[in-house]
């Protein structure tokens, strides 16, 4: 019988993956929403969306925003001010297909092609010798960058009933938990040559919290793609 990893093949365009941004934030730091704030004249949803369309069957968007759905469609989260938390949980229960990746949404600097084979080698490893997995990068925790399997969601929502709301925590009790690994040495693995230096990749996953951040990793951007 044909393993079903023998489908998932380098170079492959979409991945039988259902992403999900995560857009549930109050976005209190900024003082205005963040999904839709332009970044490099474009919302931050916009990008985030459009980098996992790169890759995944199906993407939809967390969070209880009715208003961003002409992004693409809105999955509601059942817990209030649960944070990322709850939009994973809502999109476990929502997801069309077996595994489902989460980005957040105010991360633009992030390359798809680098989440993108990320996914590829979990999919085409045993992710079952794993209960998922997040990403790890220049030795700090990204769990909002995370990798799931859609039949994990009962032990995300028990854990969320427990009262547990930090999502590291949350994520490491879904055993056995797998951490992606993501650093200068091993990053030309994961990135289109040349290989990120460790300052380009804390840029890479740096959240865009206050107005000055944003306006770093604009010039950022534009210095990137100069």
């Amino acid at each position: 019988m044909r393993d079903s990893r023998d489908e998932i093949r380098e170079g492959d365009t979409k991945l039988p993956v259902h992403g999900f941004v995560l857009a549930g934030g109050k976005s209190l730091r900024m003082g205005q929403d963040k999904a839709l704030l332009p970044f490099c004249g474009r919302p931050m949803v916009e990008i985030a969306v459009e980098k996992l369309r790169e890759f995944c069957v199906d993407v939809s968007i967390a969070g209880n925003r009715e208003d961003l759905a002409g992004y693409a469609p809105v999955v509601r989260e059942t817990w209030k001010s649960a944070g990322p938390a709850a939009g994973i949980e809502a999109g476990l229960a929502a997801s069309r297909q077996e595994w489902a990746l989460f980005i957040p949404v105010d991360v633009p600097l992030v390359p798809a092609e680098m989440l993108r084979r990320w996914v590829q080698r979990r999919l085409r490893s045993n992710p079952r010798l794993f209960g998922g997995a997040y990403l790890e990068a220049n030795w700090v925790s990204q769990p909002t960058f995370c990798f799931l399997p859609r039949d994990s969601r009962m032990q995300l929502s028990s854990a969320l009933a427990g009262g547990e709301r930090k999502l590291e925590t949350i994520l490491q009790g879904i055993k056995p938990s797998g951490i992606g690994w993501i650093g200068p040495e091993n990053a030309a693995s994961y990135a289109p040559a040349p290989p990120p230096t460790a300052l380009q990749m804390e840029f890479w996953f740096s959240n865009v919290n206050t107005p000055q951040e944003l306006a770093e990793a604009e010039i950022w951007a534009q210095h990137r793609t100069a």
